[in-house]
């Protein structure tokens, strides 16, 4: 069974709210100091159903404790 952000990302509403979110904002901006390759090559492959890429790229992104810290708030709030 799919977790609550996982079942949002098909939700365009869902997808409005957490993008002003302030914490989305954080990984965002994290997400844009990466290789736009990286990320647009991750993003496309879970638009096609296959996430690995894209959670190898948000775990990579737990490296970064302010990112990590946001990223578990938007987990807990989508719950």
């Amino acid at each position: 069974m799919p977790s609550a952000p996982e079942r949002s990302l098909g939700d365009p509403e869902a997808i409005r709210r957490l993008l002003t979110q302030p914490e989305a904002r954080t990984i965002l901006s994290a997400l844009k100091a990466r290789d736009a390759d990286q990320v647009q090559a991750a993003a496309q492959t879970a638009l096609k159903g296959d996430a690995a890429a894209l959670r190898q790229l948000l775990a990579s992104l737990n490296q970064d404790p302010r990112v990590k810290g946001a990223i578990d708030r938007l987990d807990r709030s989508a719950r």
